[in-house]
């Protein structure tokens, strides 16, 4: 049995947030930027670098964007693409708050920052798995030749 949405009110994200595993830099190209969240089952990578201000998500809705706007995956670099007005919350953030972050902001994740440092994400999907009290199930990754 799962939570009721009032009980992520008493749960945090640093209890819960996923590591971050599917991370690329501004300079890679769209396609490993796909295939990163195809070997991570991601929806969506985070962008670090140095050189940016904070931290910044490229999700398969930005993908789709950049695609149908003429994009070349294979040559336009994730920089181009890339949001930096990103959903963030704190590692103290409640889940409901990190949900409704989500739903007013109209996006999937949220970053976790700490010390001005990207420490972690957690996902809508997640969350409903929470509330339903199943894990997400995803189907295997495409072959893809990676």
């Amino acid at each position: 049995m799962g939570m009721t949405f009032t009980a992520l009110a008493d749960k945090q994200a640093r209890d819960y947030m996923a590591p971050l595993t599917a991370v690329v830099g501004p300079m890679h190209h769209l396609t490993d930027a796909a295939k990163v969240m195809i070997e991570e089952r991601a929806g969506s990578v985070i962008v670090l670098d140095a050189s940016l201000p904070g931290p910044g998500l490229l999700s398969e809705r930005d993908l789709a964007v950049a695609i149908a706007s003429g994009a070349d995956p294979a040559k336009d670099r994730v920089e181009t693409w890339m949001r930096h007005d990103i959903a963030s919350i704190s590692p103290d953030t409640t889940l409901d708050a990190a949900a409704r972050t989500m739903l007013r902001q109209g996006v999937r994740h949220c970053v976790v920052i700490f010390g001005g440092e990207a420490v972690g994400v957690i996902s809508l999907r997640y969350l409903i798995g929470l509330v339903l009290g199943e894990d997400a199930q995803l189907p295997p990754p495409p072959g893809f030749g990676i």
